[in-house]
């Protein structure tokens, strides 16, 4: 019964119980701080309960599985890297604004480290079991993947409102008043992710791990002043760069909807074999 429970409301309950983990210690402290891993503990919670020792290990093997065709890596990075380059040189024709390159001009032997790092923050914490771990394959199963897309990353972007408001972190370099901005970011970045799952066979670790790790880590090093020095007390973000960098995402997002069709609702047969089932 229990299981039966789980399976018909999956995803509203991960997303329930990822903002009660995530956001429980900012109830109790009152200080804007939030347990990003409480995403992941809540899809593998579930998966465990619903799917068993069979439906963990599933997971586990499509978190780990990275031989995907090289193209596809490189396709992930040359999207990403094409919208920030995007984004810095339409700044600098618009606005004359030039990037500081900090962290890659001055501390170039930190970079793998830093790499390191955000892979086990988001990447890990936020796709592993979670967003396009748990959620995702679940939704396809009901709706559009243009539909899944828009409900996760709006998701996503309003999990990381307790960021907005943390001081020092990446987000509120940014500034609250452009949050909706980075939600609309979000879901973009989302499109393209369900676009990249569902043609590579629902591969978690190259449209959901890969993914996040390059986005972040671009985002950070080319638009940001960001070095070791500033980590813990993020600088302020061009807020030209974000702007123009939405825009780039939105863009190909939409050619993406358009070109692979993301409106139109997959039946069993045309979903990944590891979503197929009910």
């Amino acid at each position: 019964m229990i299981k039966a429970f789980i399976a018909k409301h999956a995803v509203v309950l991960f997303f329930g119980l990822s903002l009660l983990l995530g956001y429980g210690r900012w109830a109790m402290t009152g200080s804007p701080t939030w347990f990003i891993w409480g995403m992941m503990l809540s899809g593998f919670a579930l998966t465990y309960i619903a799917d068993g020792r069979d439906g963990v290990l599933a997971q586990l093997k499509s978190a780990i599985h990275v031989r995907q065709p090289p193209t596809q890596y490189l396709l992930v990075i040359g999207i990403l890297a094409g919208c920030n380059l995007f984004a810095l040189g339409s700044a600098w024709l618009l606005f004359g604004d030039l990037p500081s390159l900090a962290l890659i001009r001055t501390e170039p032997q930190l970079l793998p480290v830093f790499l390191a790092l955000i892979l086990m923050g988001g990447p890990i914490a936020e796709e592993f079991f979670g967003l396009r771990g748990f959620a995702l394959p679940r939704l396809l199963r009901r709706f559009s993947p243009l539909v899944c897309s828009l409900l996760i990353g709006a998701f996503f972007g309003g999990w990381h409102l307790v960021e907005f408001l943390r001081v020092g972190s990446s987000q509120y370099a940014i500034g609250l008043a452009w949050f909706p901005l980075f939600i609309a970011e979000e879901i973009a970045a989302s499109i393209i992710m369900t676009w990249f799952y569902l043609k590579n066979r629902g591969s978690l670790f190259l449209s959901g791990i890969f993914f996040h790790l390059m986005m972040n880590f671009l985002a950070v090093t080319l638009q940001s002043d960001v070095t070791s020095a500033t980590i813990a007390n993020f600088p302020p973000m061009n807020i030209h760069y974000v702007i123009l960098y939405g825009v780039a995402l939105a863009l190909v997002a939409s050619f993406l909807t358009v070109r692979g069709r993301l409106y139109r609702r997959r039946g069993p047969d045309e979903l990944p074999k590891v979503l197929a089932g009910s």
